[in-house]
């Protein structure tokens, strides 16, 4: 698995090339939607430097569309995460997430977890769960993330799933070590 990134530097310099590329793209579906485009100061009390640039309520609601669809491919890539048998916990190193922070949780996993079934608070009346693939039984998965073990987590897999079995004998495992 690639490693998270831990360099701060490269972590700025990726977070400004996403930024740079996010709004690129949000100006071309809002040009392309038929927005106005609008000559604006380039910044705050400057009449001198102009930039153009779409009509901001299209450029914002461009940027909007766009945030929903890339939660959606990171979702995606999610699922493929855990069709390919990396852990929540791996997932949510490989997102740079934090216990605590945005994400609802008390462990990286968790708040992978609540990345991508969503907030556990919005689901009380039906519950969360994330749907994917297993590789190994071949079966619709139901997550229903990090509540009582593999065999209560992962609903659907078959009954004879090298993958769930795996999973119970390295939970089992886990509870014998803890003192």
């Amino acid at each position: 698995m690639t490693e998270p990134e831990t360099n701060p530097d490269n972590l700025q310099q990726r977070i400004a090339a996403a930024r740079e590329t996010a709004r690129r793209e949000a100006f071309r579906l809002a040009r392309d939607s038929g927005a106005a485009i609008v000559t604006r100061p380039m910044f705050h009390g400057d009449t001198e430097s102009t930039v153009r640039d779409v009509e901001p309520l299209a450029g914002a609601r461009a940027a909007s569309d766009l945030e929903l669809a890339t939660r959606g491919t990171a979702r995606d890539y999610i699922r493929q995460a855990r069709e390919a048998g990396h852990s929540w916990e791996q997932i949510g190193q490989a997102l740079g997430l934090a216990p605590g922070a945005d994400q609802a949780g008390p462990t990286v996993a968790e708040a992978a977890y609540t990345y991508a079934a969503g907030n556990p608070h919005a689901a009380i009346r039906y519950g969360r769960s994330f749907f994917w693939q297993c590789r190994s039984c071949d079966q619709a998965i139901s997550d229903r993330g990090l509540i009582a073990g593999p065999t209560d987590d992962e609903m659907g897999h078959a009954e004879n799933c090298p993958r769930l079995a795996a999973a119970i004998a390295e939970w089992d495992a886990s509870w014998e070590a803890e003192p």
